[in-house]
């Protein structure tokens, strides 16, 4: 067997380990506290970034939906819709201050193409188009307000985009009749505006993706043509998320470094490292310092304590002053008590067995003077013997019904069928009926199929006694109770035992609840005294609940198996 300075030793070597141990994951937890709070606050950054992004795209698809408003509604152009080509000559002139007018706008608008409901064009200005195949989609028919893909103007090789604006006949009873279409050539150029500060890091890539994915715009990024499917996927490198913009399939993308995202951890990473040294160092210094002053006395104390069995009047030394030299005095003191605790022991052991015979003697008395059950039984049958005499049949009714009770209630046996338990409560039934001249009825139902099942003794009677004089006694006018004997289901039996008496409020059912578990209530038979029995015979396969309401009455309902066996608790 080890000796115990060796057994400390190694405790005190287990603790200084888990304190490193703690150390090392307050480091990991630290470190990755720091990278997840950068996380979310690059996250946040760049979810209000994303936002204002939005935000500006919903303002600019507003105001250039304004503007083409203007533009194709105005009376000029209206008109020049459902002129004939003569008439549209005539107004060139003042369809083209129309034009620059609303050119001067906005400034990215770099031509305006006009289309009748066939979707040929009958005028034009600003930049020229090719008329090619590729340049097929600028005059596409269109219902509602659209932004097109970005495509370069030959001209000037500028990224631009269509935005599409169809034109109605308001004066036309049959809404939606459309007469011809307004594109809006725009250059992307104020979209190099709106990414503007949209960056949540020094190295954050932010794309304005069109509806066929072309790069619109972006930051951060040198990348042009269509973002590669890669680029849009999260991986170990960038973490990355789309927002949906005003204009139709357009969306915002932003890919974030994961470093950066994660970045300011390197001043924390090596504070941790030197304070985890310095701890260590710390606990080897406590090691040594443990053994000398604490582990190594705490030996000599053991060597001494082995050795008062063969000699219990020596003593130990005592050369300190500290808490240990405290222990080696308390030591001492508690020898010389416990040698004058073991005489006292002697006198005290001797007065207890004194006190145990007087006790059994106290019993054996108590046992002679109980009353014997037959002598009772005996007397009752005098009695109604007597009335039957007098013709008192009231008087030998209810001494009958008493008889049966008593009788009932002596029974030794724990376990009856619910048909004797149900034929207990109507005995007590004939006595509360003849005491409150039937004033409280006690009605009894039962299935067929409960009656010949197994339960406790004396688990219902107590309740109904409850009913009656807590819940029906004090009201003037009376009231019921009602006993139901049903099965649950095909294992189960469930009781209930409910009056219409002026119930509990919520603080005394709260109180008579919190009793339930108390075993200091079990020497009566009152509600606790049941649960506690019921707990005792099913265990936790019972259930036992108590629902009151202030002015309307109470009810108990027990859950039970059909089966119980005695288990050999006697008089319980």
């Amino acid at each position: 067997m080890r000796k115990i300075k060796h057994g400390l030793f190694s405790q005190l070597l287990l603790i200084s380990s888990i304190i490193l141990l703690v150390l090392a994951a307050t480091y990991g937890v630290t470190r990755q506290y720091v990278r997840r709070t950068s996380r979310s606050s690059v996250l946040e950054l760049n979810e209000k970034a994303l936002t204002q992004i939005q935000k500006s795209a919903q303002d600019f698809y507003d105001s250039m939906n304004h503007v083409a408003t203007t533009l194709v509604y105005s009376p000029t152009v209206y008109r020049y819709f459902t002129m004939d080509s003569a008439g549209r000559v005539t107004s060139e002139e003042d369809l083209s201050t129309v034009y620059l007018n609303t050119m001067l706008l906005d400034e990215n608008i770099a031509g305006i193409y006009l289309y009748d409901r066939t979707m040929e064009k009958i005028s034009s200005t600003g930049e020229e188009l090719e008329e090619t195949d590729s340049m097929e989609f600028i005059h596409e028919r269109k219902t509602q307000m659209e932004f097109g893909s970005t495509f370069l103007l030959e001209q000037s090789e500028i990224a631009s985009y269509v935005i599409y604006f169809p034109v109605f006949d308001l004066e036309n009873v049959k809404y939606g009749k459309q007469i011809g279409m307004c594109s809006l050539i725009m250059r992307a150029g104020n979209f190099d505006e709106m990414l503007e500060g949209s960056q949540a890091t020094e190295h954050t890539q932010v794309y304005l993706l069109d509806g066929e994915g072309q790069i619109v715009a972006s930051r951060g990024s040198s990348v042009s043509g269509k973002l590669g499917q890669d680029m849009k996927k999260n991986t170990e490198e960038y973490d990355v998320q789309f927002r949906s913009l005003a204009m139709d399939g357009w969306k915002i993308v932003s890919r974030i470094p994961v470093n950066e995202m994660e970045g300011g951890t390197g001043w924390m990473q090596n504070f941790m490292m030197v304070a985890y040294m310095i701890a260590g160092v710390a606990v080897l210094i406590l090691i040594f310092f443990c053994y000398k002053r604490f582990i190594k006395p705490i030996h000599q104390i053991n060597e001494f304590i082995r050795s008062i069995v063969a000699m219990p009047q020596q003593r130990i030394e005592v050369a300190r002053e500290d808490e240990i030299g405290l222990v080696m005095e308390s030591l001492n003191q508690m020898l010389d008590e416990k040698d004058q605790m073991d005489r006292e022991m002697d006198i005290s052991r001797k007065k207890m067995y004194e006190v145990q015979l007087a006790k059994k003697q106290l019993q054996v008395l108590a046992y002679r003077n109980q009353i014997n059950p037959h002598f009772l039984y005996n007397t009752f049958d005098c009695i109604r013997a007597m009335s039957l005499y007098y013709d008192a049949e009231e008087i030998a009714e209810i001494t009958m019904a008493l008889s049966r009770l008593f009788r009932y209630a002596v029974k030794e046996e724990n376990i009856v069928q619910v048909e004797e338990e149900l034929e207990y409560i109507k005995e007590y039934a004939k006595i509360i009926e003849f005491r409150f001249m039937d004033k409280i009825d006690v009605e009894i139902t039962a299935d067929d199929a409960a009656l010949e099942k197994p339960i406790v003794k004396l688990i219902l009677q107590p309740l109904v006694e409850n009913a009656v004089f807590h819940g029906l006694e004090q009201k003037i006018e009376g009231g019921e109770v009602q006993v139901k004997a049903k099965m649950y289901d095909e294992r189960h039996l469930i009781f209930t035992v409910e009056d219409n008496g002026c119930g509990m409020k919520a603080d005394k059912l709260e109180e008579v609840l919190a009793t339930l578990e108390s075993r200091e209530s079990t020497k009566g038979v009152g509600m606790a005294n049941i649960y506690q029995r019921l707990r005792l015979f099913y265990g936790e396969k019972m259930e036992f609940t108590v629902e009151s309401t202030w002015g309307e009455g109470t009810k108990v309902t027990i859950l039970v198996p059909d089966e119980v066996e005695d288990g050999g608790v006697k008089s319980v």
